[in-house]
């Protein structure tokens, strides 16, 4: 019989709780976590041990360990808050490790959805039929995806956000908590909208948008 893979989490940040308590209440058990931050290392993370940064996982075989991506994605350029988790993610991938899903027992996800390689849909969040949520994307506590919207690789949903039908983000995006996009609307790769925003018109790649309607 074949032994399973540890689970091994990437960052012990917040976000690297709230997939650990997922992973809890599913009846996972998370082998270790792993951080670029020295500081941590001998600590552990809501009881999982912080074994190191990334040469604890290049110390272990591909097929031996599963990864879950915890680093955040930020709408902070200066501290590479948008590309930080994708740099992250291909890191790992380029030397042949692989990323689980994440979905929460508490999410609803539609059998029609599709959901690629490391993606997290967290608790609350609802992902309707024909929606497409790219690899190593974030839906958070919440937010709402409806039907047949795509999301693209790398992008950041926030807490409470509403996608409405049919809406297209780019990869590499940031929709801040409790954004609203309006149906048929294109936001292009690289945009960050807002906390609170309410977008009715297409948004540009890279562009930054905040208030209601968002400029």
């Amino acid at each position: 019989m074949t032994a399973r893979p540890d689970i091994i989490v990437v960052c012990a940040g917040g976000h690297g709780r709230v997939v650990i308590d997922i992973l809890r209440r599913a009846g996972e058990t998370v082998a270790a976590v792993v951080d670029a931050d020295p500081r941590l290392h001998g600590g552990d993370l809501d009881g999982v041990p912080i074994i190191g940064g990334d040469d604890a996982v290049f110390a272990r075989k591909p097929e031996d360990v599963v990864l879950v991506n915890a680093r955040g994605n930020v709408p902070r350029r200066d501290v590479a808050g948008l590309d930080g988790r994708r740099s992250l993610f291909e890191r790992f991938l380029a030397r042949g490790y692989i990323f689980m899903r994440i979905i929460s027992r508490d999410a609803v996800v539609s059998t029609t959805a599709v959901l690629e390689d490391g993606c997290h849909i967290i608790t609350g969040a609802i992902v309707h039929p024909g929606a497409v949520i790219g690899m190593n994307t974030i839906i958070n506590t919440g937010a709402q995806v409806d039907h047949d919207c795509r999301i693209g690789a790398h992008s950041h949903i926030a807490p409470g956000v509403v996608l409405c039908g049919r809406v297209i983000v780019g990869a590499e995006c940031h929709i801040g908590a409790g954004a609203v996009v309006t149906q048929n609307i294109s936001i292009g790769a690289g945009a960050v909208i807002g906390a609170g925003a309410v977008v009715v018109t297409d948004v540009a790649p890279g562009a930054t948008v905040t208030g209601s309607p968002a400029r």
